[in-house]
C-alpha cells in the first residue's frame, strides 16, 4: 500500500470513527431510536428467577439547534420513540417495572448531530425527577457487579444465591439469603445471617452505611456500591 493509500485510510477510519457524527448536519430520528435501543440493552439488569430489568425511563439530550428545530414535533416524536422502545423491550423479552417514557432535552456540550441517551428505572406512579432544566435526574444508587450495572432501586433488596432473591450471587459461598441493602435515609447494607459474613471495605459488619465507592464482599462476591 502507497503513502497516499495510507493517508486516505486513515482519513477514513477517522471520518468513520470518533469524529464520524460530528460532521452530520443534523440529527434524524432513525439515529435517536438506534441509541434508545443501546441504552435499553445497556441498562438491562437480571433479577431474582431470571427477570430481565430493563430502564424505562429515557431523557434523550442533543444540540440546542437540533433541539430547536424537532421542537414542533416533539410530542409526535417522543410518542413513536415510546413505541421503538416498547417494540425492542418485547422483542427482547425484557420486563419493565412502570410504562416507558422518553423527553428531550437540549443539551449546551453536544455538537449538532450527536444526541446523548440516559435510562433509569422509575417504578409505576413514581414521577421521574425534574427541576426544569436540561440536567439528568440522579439515578438510582446502583451495584456493580463483574462489570455489570444493578440498579437498586426499591426500598429493600436482598442479596443471595437463592432464585427468589432480588439480586442472585451464583457463589456457592454466597448464603440463600445472604444480605439486605435497604434505602432510606441513608443506604445500609445487612447480613442476614451469613454463613461466611459479610464485608464492607474490608470489615465483617452485621449493618454499616454504604458510601459511594464502598467495597462489598458477600463469599466469594465483590461488587462496588455507587451512590447514584
Amino acid at each position: 500500500m502507497g503513502m497516499l493509500d495510507r493517508v486516505e485510510q486513515r482519513l477514513d477510519n477517522l471520518i468513520n470513527g470518533g469524529f464520524a457524527r460530528a460532521f452530520k448536519a443534523e440529527l434524524v430520528p432513525a439515529e435517536i431510536a438506534a441509541e434508545l435501543r443501546r441504552e435499553c440493552d445497556d441498562t438491562v439488569t437480571v433479577r431474582g428467577r431470571g427477570r430481565s430489568v430493563a430502564a424505562n425511563d429515557y431523557v434523550v439530550q442533543m444540540a440546542p439547534a437540533d433541539f430547536a428545530r424537532l421542537a414542533p414535533y416533539a410530542a409526535e416524536l417522543a410518542s413513536q420513540l415510546n413505541d421503538a422502545v416498547r417494540a425492542h423491550v418485547h422483542e427482547q423479552r425484557y420486563i419493565l417495572v412502570g410504562p416507558p417514557a422518553v423527553r428531550l432535552e437540549a443539551a449546551e456540550d453536544l455538537a449538532i448531530g450527536v444526541c446523548r441517551v440516559r435510562g433509569a428505572t422509575v417504578p409505576a406512579g413514581e414521577p421521574p425527577a425534574s427541576n426544569g432544566s436540561s440536567a439528568r435526574r440522579v439515578r438510582d444508587p446502583w451495584l456493580e457487579l463483574n462489570g455489570t450495572r444493578i440498579p437498586l432501586t426499591t426500598r429493600l433488596t436482598i442479596l443471595g444465591r437463592s432464585p427468589e432473591a432480588d439480586v442472585r450471587l451464583h457463589d456457592p459461598g454466597v448464603s440463600s439469603r445472604h444480605a439486605a441493602i435497604r434505602l432510606d435515609a441513608s443506604v445500609t447494607i445487612q447480613d442476614l445471617n451469613s454463613t461466611n459474613g459479610t464485608f464492607v471495605d474490608g470489615r465483617r459488619v452485621a449493618s454499616a452505611d454504604l458510601r459511594d465507592g464502598s467495597l462489598l464482599i458477600l463469599g466469594g462476591v465483590r461488587a462496588t456500591f455507587h451512590a447514584g
